[in-house]
């Protein structure tokens, strides 16, 4: 999970002019040494890109016991699908979404529960 989530770090930085505004945090990940990670929605926009409802920019910052914190200065885009075969697209590579069950376990799957399944006033 640790080396999956430093590629998605790494790999996925993308610039957008969306305003700025406090995250959503739809997941968060425990490691044995403290460290946590959160990743959090920044902006999610009805999808331009055919096969997908929406268009969003993930966020995703680092805590550890030390107080030490590090905040990703990049954006990071993936597209969703709501549904059936409900999917999360990063850099091209889609990913299938577990929809049911409580979540927690893959950052993916809560993205998914976090658009598709949002409360609408």
């Amino acid at each position: 999970m640790r080396w999956f989530l430093a590629v998605f770090v790494a790999g996925l930085s993308f610039a957008s002019n969306a305003k700025a505004a406090e995250p959503l945090i739809f997941h968060t990940a425990h490691f044995d040494d403290d460290t946590v990670v959160s990743l959090g929605v920044l902006s999610n926009h009805t999808a331009e890109r055919a096969g997908y409802d929406f268009d969003v920019l993930i966020s995703l910052w680092q805590d550890n016991a030390a107080g030490a914190g590090y905040s990703d200065p990049g954006k990071h885009r993936a597209f969703v699908k709501c549904g059936d075969p409900a999917k999360v697209s990063l850099r091209g590579i889609d990913y299938p979404v577990h929809t049911s069950g409580a979540g927690g376990d893959d950052w993916k799957d809560d993205l998914w529960r976090a658009v598709c399944m949002a409360p609408v006033s």
